[in-house]
């Protein structure tokens, strides 16, 4: 398959419904998205939206992110999710293109990543955010910043707004899945009414 094009724009397409219906799609990123995405991203860094990632960084962590493309094929947003431990993992780089916003493009990235979360078999998956309202549609709550102390020092110490951090924390507590999913060590579920009735 073709690699994307940077960019995907929605112009032309003048209603949210008629960009919901232009075949957008959320799918694993691939080595040929790498330009792309490496430019994405660097268009939301200046102001701060993002951290910026080098090549080598995105080489490194391509098979966590998710991107949405439209139906040319052009990125109209990415998102992550990166691994902290074995329980918990963080939502990174979402973005979407702002001729696609109010389209559902993001929560349909968040809803990717939440499933990629569950099938790993981790518990808990955080965000640093200015946009606490759009994660707590999809469950998140606010919690204190201090609970991620590797985040502060690896990441936000190379962020341009360090020093007037406006960035809320917000975590999400996933439900156990069901079978075929990898499970905490320290809990296990009640196996006794499973597999449920047919």
């Amino acid at each position: 398959m073709a690699a994307l094009t940077s960019g995907g724009r929605a112009s032309g397409l003048a209603t949210v419904e008629a960009r919901e219906r232009a075949g957008v799609r959320v799918r694993p990123a691939r080595v040929g998205d790498l330009a792309a995405l490496e430019g994405f991203i660097a268009a939301y860094t200046g102001d701060g939206t993002l951290l910026a990632r080098s090549r080598s960084n995105l080489v490194h962590y391509l098979r966590d992110f998710r991107l949405a493309v439209d139906g040319t094929g052009g990125l109209i947003g990415s998102g992550a999710l990166q691994l902290v431990n074995e329980t918990l993992a963080e939502i990174r780089s979402l973005a979407v293109d702002p001729a696609w916003r109010d389209a559902g493009v993001g929560s349909r990235i968040v809803r990717a990543l939440l499933g990629d979360a569950r099938r790993l078999g981790v518990e808990r998956v955080f965000c640093l955010t200015r946009r606490t309202g759009f994660f707590a549609r999809h469950g998140f709550a606010v919690v204190p910043m201090e609970r991620y102390p590797d985040k502060i020092w690896n990441d936000c110490r190379l962020c341009p707004r360090r020093d007037a951090c406006d960035e809320i924390a917000m975590e999400l507590t996933l439900p156990f899945a069901g079978p075929g999913t990898a499970i905490s060590s320290r809990w296990r579920p009640d196996r006794s009414s499973w597999p449920p009735p047919r």
